[in-house]
């Protein structure tokens, strides 16, 4: 009897131990944040005088909205890293780096960039809805992107995409993320440039595409 009980008790030491081993073993997560444009750049902006422009809202795909980092391994696959992830809201990271990112390319002194809430006022809204935000296999990060600038009464004045591929220099998640930023800063010097271009143009009674 002595040496059953003996048994079990070694048994269950064994089990615990190895529980702790495979605890121990376990890679730590790390954790990954988009970042903004790293120094300001010359402002294009020639506007007459200084305009308030509410971002928002910014939306991206569901399937990225998660906090682990989604990798497409094909048309129809895509793999979420078990060990690697966001550090928050990959939607409110997005949009809190294209905020900064036009701040700095607008010129902080002319445009103020506030995020869009109702009951907030601005004269011009732009909306962002991201389609595509993938890093592919093979080797790039993709991006589409639909955005709109609308009056502070709604009324559209532009509305287009901008598809923008960024390589990845390495395979490890480090690089991809920092080849997301990259392509959120191409997006936003599209978004700075057109919006200089349209908000320099007396608004008049029709729309534009």
């Amino acid at each position: 009897m002595r040496g059953i009980t003996h048994r079990k008790t070694i048994a269950i030491i064994l089990a615990v131990l190895f529980v702790f081993i495979g605890c121990a073993s376990t890679p730590p997560s790390r954790f990954y944040t988009l970042n903004s444009l790293k120094a300001a750049e010359p402002a294009k902006n020639l506007l007459s005088k200084k305009l308030s422009l509410a971002l928002g809202p910014v939306e991206i795909p569901d399937y990225l909205d998660r906090q682990q980092i989604a990798v497409r391994t094909s048309q129809n696959e895509i793999v979420l890293s078990e060990f690697d992830r966001w550090a928050g809201s990959l939607r409110d990271n997005v949009a809190d780096v294209l905020s900064e990112n036009l701040s700095m390319l607008m010129g902080r002194d002319q445009v103020s960039i506030v995020p869009w809430v109702w009951g907030v006022a601005y004269d011009y809204r732009i909306s962002v809805n991201v389609v595509k935000f993938d890093i592919m296999p093979d080797g790039n990060v993709v991006l589409d992107a639909d955005w709109t600038l609308l009056t502070k009464d709604g009324r559209r004045l532009t509305t287009r995409r901008d598809s923008v591929t960024e390589p990845i220099r390495k395979q490890t998640y480090e690089s991809r993320v920092s080849a997301m930023s990259g392509a959120l800063a191409v997006l936003s010097r599209n978004i700075a440039d057109e919006l200089n271009s349209v908000l320099r143009k007396p608004l008049s009674g029709g729309q534009s595409n």
